[in-house]
């Protein structure tokens, strides 16, 4: 069946609606924040303190957790040198309004900071907020999940929280900004998913020397994305601008909520279509440059009424094929490739991934797909196997 062909058919069953959101606009729910301290027994410090964002009843400190819509997943945030949780204020009350439960570590935030001593704290502030969930009574019963934790890091705060993987491998998705690079058996060990942040400008950890080897040498990651933000320096993550830079401080706090909120987005709730935001057409115009290396691929598909747009993030050089069914028995085993069955399915030839391990076809849209439900999977052709995407169920008006 020749390409042409096989694209008509395929076209004909699609029409499907987008969301116009970007990662970086507020969630749906107002940010409450709750200033904490506690003691642990797997704390360095005596008195931890923490602040905790949450999605609320209404915006504002210590205002009731909003039950009704959760649980929700709980993320960790460590930060980087002499800088408290207040200072990362606007990017954490951000995740909150997307429905994350956030908790910020507030010890080694003066002068003199033991980065080990904090990752200790802030694997006691994971624990502790696991405790408070399901401790009758108290103010965060409830609210959390039982979703894999995730961390995210700024600078220093990037080594604390691979520290943790040291002692515990309770971390699934890591999201490292401007990170230094340190001696960390964790991360070339980490099996998990990686998004690494830099900024071109960043004179404290240049990317050269940070960010891009922090990148390379997470290669056991299962999932592993860079995105060095052009014209940002080091702090774009906080709330203030403390250096001059090619790129205005509001942009690059815009851009770092759109690169954490669409990371977790795609973690925490298998919502793939937001990395369209990350690495696809819907970063066009941004100053981003990414490039990724997934073994398990991240596949995107959005439309706008008249186009298609599918996408993916996988290993670089390597072929990729994407399918679609009208039910979910064609995808039930990783039989369905090459031998669907072509009365119930359609199906994109083999292409190779650019060597930046990413892909993205637009397609004219046929008018008239009818109403029937779509699936979509793609696939990934490792020398080892393949490597299937998870399956996108399609709404067909």
């Amino acid at each position: 069946m020749g390409n042409a062909i096989k694209c008509a058919l395929w076209l004909q069953l699609l029409s499907f609606g987008a969301s116009a959101q970007l990662p970086e606009d507020p969630g749906p729910y107002p940010s409450g924040v709750s200033a904490v301290q506690f003691s642990h027994p797997l704390a360095s410090n005596s008195n931890v303190t923490a602040r905790i964002y949450y999605p609320a009843e209404s915006e504002g400190t210590d205002t009731p957790p909003r039950l009704s819509d959760g649980p929700y997943p709980l993320v960790g945030f460590s930060h980087g040198y002499f800088a408290p949780p207040q200072f990362y204020s606007e990017i954490c009350k951000h995740l909150a309004s997307h429905g994350y439960v956030v908790a910020s570590i507030g010890t080694e935030a003066g002068f003199i900071q033991f980065i080990e001593r904090q990752a200790h704290d802030t694997h006691a502030l994971l624990y502790w907020m696991e405790e408070q969930d399901i401790t009758p009574g108290a103010f965060f019963e409830g609210v959390l999940d039982d979703s894999e934790w995730s961390v995210v890091g700024h600078s220093n705060g990037c080594i604390a929280n691979m520290q943790i993987l040291e002692w515990d491998d309770c971390i699934e998705t890591v999201v490292a900004m401007e990170p230094r690079l340190a001696d960390l058996p964790a991360l070339t060990a980490f099996t998990g998913s990686i998004f690494v942040i830099g900024g071109s400008n960043d004179i404290v950890n240049p990317v050269q020397n940070n960010a891009v080897p922090f990148y390379a040498e997470a290669s056991a990651a299962s999932r592993r994305t860079y995105t060095v933000i052009e014209g940002a320096g080091h702090n774009g993550s906080l709330d203030f601008p403390s250096a001059i830079n090619p790129l205005s401080h509001a942009e690059q706090q815009r851009l770092h909520k759109r690169l954490v909120t669409g990371a977790l987005q795609t973690e925490l709730r298998s919502k793939e279509d937001s990395c369209y935001h990350l690495f696809g057409g819907g970063a066009a115009g941004e100053p981003l440059t990414s490039e990724a290396d997934c073994y398990h691929p991240i596949l995107w598909a959005l439309h706008d009424g008249s186009q298609l747009t599918t996408g993916c993030a996988g290993t670089p050089s390597t072929r990729w094929a994407l399918a679609g069914s009208l039910s979910t028995t064609s995808f039930e085993s990783p039989t369905w490739f090459p031998g669907i069955d072509r009365a119930n399915a359609r199906l994109f030839d083999k292409v190779l991934l650019d060597p930046t391990g990413l892909r993205e076809v637009t397609t004219s849209l046929s008018p008239g797909a009818g109403e029937q439900p779509l699936y979509l999977r793609g696939g990934l052709f490792h020398d080892a196997g393949p490597a299937w995407s998870q399956l996108s169920p399609i709404t067909l008006p």
